[in-house]
């Protein structure tokens, strides 16, 4: 009789489980599956990371550029067409990142990618000197310094055979990015076991598992298992280093008298310290930050600067391999530019003018945008371009299928730089660098970095095809299970 009476008040509140998610998916005036009790559609989305876009495009072919799903209680929309899109990421109003953003904050805090609100504004207006040409070009050297260490180590594997080079770039772009943000150089294309580095990999692959797996993003299930105790361990190397480096180089500006960013040239502002001392040194509303704040913003930019700008390269790269007109097209800009000095550095006038170049980078990351999605959480019921969309909704914007519509890139998945000579069709059909008041301020500084890896990679070597076709998967950037193939033969 128990048993049954069980069972009764278990049916019951599957039931109202049911009619409640029904009741609340019938709200949107977009399309998508009825969802189930409890789980929602959630149970539709249990397949390897290496095939959920697959997955998300044939929703997009059933359903239409917008489609809803629950995911157990919470009601997700999807946007694959700029026609969307731009709403949103133009909206003043609508700038709060979703829930699986709220992974990184044991990492980043509330630093500019995490942030919202407020303070996320006048972070973003205090921090949007920090990428203004006159500094970034004074990072020049440290790039071109890493890119030889990089070119030097793959003259040892340049022998026909592939290579994944993943690992390769995201050792040399972590060197470029601790040591222009920070001012200090982990040196991990040469120390890749070194604690620090292991450690980035290490929170890196969880945060990415706590995205894919739904039970392991809850915080009382998560902490329960021996990922939380790496998580802790990892964090306690990044934590510490960054603090140490905050700590070191506020003693340096305090013994030199330097108490504000108009007398500070005098000791490195104009070079490797750029970033970190307008942090150490600026004002928010008349007071100094914090040094949590401080470390907060360096590990955020230390982590977006270091992912997004290797998938970026990687997949140009693997284009390139199959594209050897496109090659020699760019060698032959290179050396218009260089002339018979093709072994120098270049200067950072002569990477603006590496025009061509910059068309192959976006059509490459047209075709395979480091970050494939972003994501925004609604905080009131509202309308966003003509989609009904109700108070608690997160929406992915689905940039890997935005920027493959037919209907805005002639033949979307052919490999054509020559594309973006002419002016877009419309102009968020390209979301790589994001829009609107949250895209990324980091842009130039990716720009640059992707401009001098890819030239000297053409200086030094033919880019040749692999038989390995990468399996993408949508992880916290744009990753394949299977690593990014190429094969390299020098010139010379």
């Amino acid at each position: 009789m128990i048993l049954l009476l069980v069972l009764a008040v278990l049916v019951f509140a599957l039931l109202l489980s049911w009619i409640s998610l029904v009741k609340e998916s019938r709200r949107f005036n977009v399309p998508g599956p009825s969802p189930l009790p409890l789980v929602g559609n959630a149970h539709l989305f249990v397949v390897k990371s290496s095939e959920f876009l697959n997955l998300v495009e044939k929703f997009m072919n059933k359903y239409g550029d917008a489609f809803r799903v629950h995911f157990f209680s919470t009601p997700y929309v999807v946007m694959c067409h700029p026609k969307y899109a731009e709403a949103l990421v133009s909206s003043t109003e609508h700038i709060t990142k979703g829930r699986s953003y709220s992974f990184l904050t044991c990492w980043l805090g509330q630093g500019l990618l995490t942030a919202t609100g407020q303070r996320w504004k006048s972070h973003r207006k205090f921090l949007t000197p920090a990428f203004h040409f006159n500094i970034l070009q004074n990072f020049l050297p440290v790039f071109c310094k890493n890119q030889r260490n990089l070119t030097e180590k793959l003259r040892g594997l340049a022998d026909g055979g592939p290579i994944d080079m993943f690992p390769l770039i995201a050792l040399a772009a972590l060197d470029n990015v601790t040591e222009s943000i920070m001012g200090v150089c982990v040196d991990a294309q040469k120390h890749s076991q070194s604690e620090y580095v292991k450690s980035i990999e290490e929170l890196s692959a969880i945060v990415t598992m706590r995205m894919q797996i739904p039970f392991f993003g809850e915080d009382a299930i998560f902490n329960l298992l021996p990922y939380k105790t790496r998580q802790d361990k990892a964090l306690k190397v990044l934590h510490g280093q960054t603090n140490k480096v905050i700590e070191t180089r506020r003693e340096e500006l305090r013994k030199a008298n330097i108490t504000t960013l108009a007398n500070s040239n005098d000791i490195g502002i104009k070079n490797k310290h750029a970033f970190l001392d307008l942090l150490l040194l600026a004002e928010i509303d008349g007071k100094k930050i914090d040094d949590e704040s401080v470390r907060e913003e360096v590990d955020t930019f230390m982590f977006e600067g270091h992912d997004t700008t290797t998938s970026g390269i990687v997949y140009s790269l693997y284009l390139l391999s199959k594209h050897r007109d496109v090659q020699e097209k760019i060698y032959d800009e290179l050396k218009t530019i260089f002339g018979s000095e093709m072994n120098r550095d270049p200067t950072y006038h002569e990477l603006n003018q590496m025009k061509y170049l910059e068309l192959v980078i976006k059509e490459s990351m047209r075709l395979f945008p480091p970050v494939p999605l972003i994501e925004r959480k609604i905080l009131r019921d509202c309308e966003i371009g003509g989609l009904t969309l109700v108070k608690g909704t997160s929406v992915l914007i689905n940039i890997y299928q935005i920027q493959r519509q037919p209907e805005l890139y002639e033949n979307p998945l052919e490999f054509r730089p020559e594309r973006f000579e002419a002016p877009l069709k419309n102009p968020f059909s390209w979301l790589a660098f994001s829009a609107g008041p949250r895209n990324c301020i980091g842009q130039k500084f990716a720009m640059m970095e992707l401009k001098i890896t890819i030239s000297e990679m053409i200086k030094n070597f033919y880019i040749l095809p692999a038989p390995q076709e990468p399996e993408l998967s949508a992880d916290l950037v744009l990753r394949s299970k299977n690593g990014v193939h190429i094969k390299l033969m020098p010139r010379k």
